[in-house]
């Protein structure tokens, strides 16, 4: 059985084809991001939608070296593994509770039930809803408030920004939770104004977060001895 593909091409002439475009012409007129969104979605970005897609990957690039995604890859890199290694194991510290809340929140956003249905579901099978709460910012995520607000000044209309308020309110209604909007949920609006799959999400976190992994795990091979930091047996408490 053949592999099947509207991804890329070659001509008779041996010119690789992506989307539809030569890839020539995309190295010489397109910038990185640009095409990216050409492979995600099969169209080049508007100036707009190229703008609001750099902005949502810049917000996830690196969160610091106390996330799984910074410091499993300098662990990994500190004992011996190539680069590549150390950035896989990286992306193996990445789930449900740090990075994988994108593609739940895009998911919810992509359901045609009301706010106060989809809230009221959610509560009757004890679920929590994906993109609402953050472990430190109680009242707001500024992350997702600063994405809100860098999409209502490209001119998006924000229909997937007020669903989610929306939503937020009617927890806050039937549950008396006050759980902010985080930034998975923020990016989540994005890439449903862009018209990024839902099912994209968690991908989209990982292949932002890479290049915060790759400085973590360089900056590690670079400054440090290998394998120089462990757990002592002041840091086990027997149980």
């Amino acid at each position: 059985m053949k592999w099947k593909t509207s991804i890329s091409s070659k001509t008779d002439n041996g010119e690789h084809v992506i989307r539809g475009i030569e890839l020539d012409e995309l190295i010489e007129k397109h910038s990185f991001v640009a095409t990216t969104f050409l492979l995600l979605t099969g169209k080049l970005p508007t100036e707009q939608q190229e703008a609001l897609f750099n902005k949502v990957l810049v917000s996830m690039v690196e969160h610091g070296v106390v996330v799984p995604s910074a410091y499993m890859p300098r662990v990994s890199v500190s004992a011996g593994n190539k680069l590549h290694t150390a950035l896989a194991a990286g992306v193996l510290g990445i789930g449900d509770h740090h990075g994988g809340a994108i593609e739940g929140a895009a998911k919810l956003l992509a359901r045609e039930e009301s706010a106060h249905d989809i809230v009221a579901e959610a509560l009757a099978n004890k679920q929590r809803l994906p993109g609402f709460g953050h472990k430190f910012c109680k009242d707001k995520d500024p992350r997702a408030e600063r994405i809100f607000e860098q999409a209502r000044a490209l001119g998006f209309e924000g229909n997937y920004e007020q669903k989610l308020r929306d939503i937020k309110q009617e927890l806050e209604t039937q549950s008396g939770k006050n759980l902010p909007i985080n930034v998975d949920a923020a990016t989540a609006a994005c890439m449903a104004e862009l018209g990024i799959d839902w099912r994209l999400g968690n991908a989209l976190f990982v292949f932002s977060r890479m290049t915060g992994m790759m400085a973590h795990a360089h900056e590690e091979l670079l400054n440090e001895k290998p394998f120089s930091r462990r757990f002592t047996e002041d840091d086990v408490e027997s149980v």
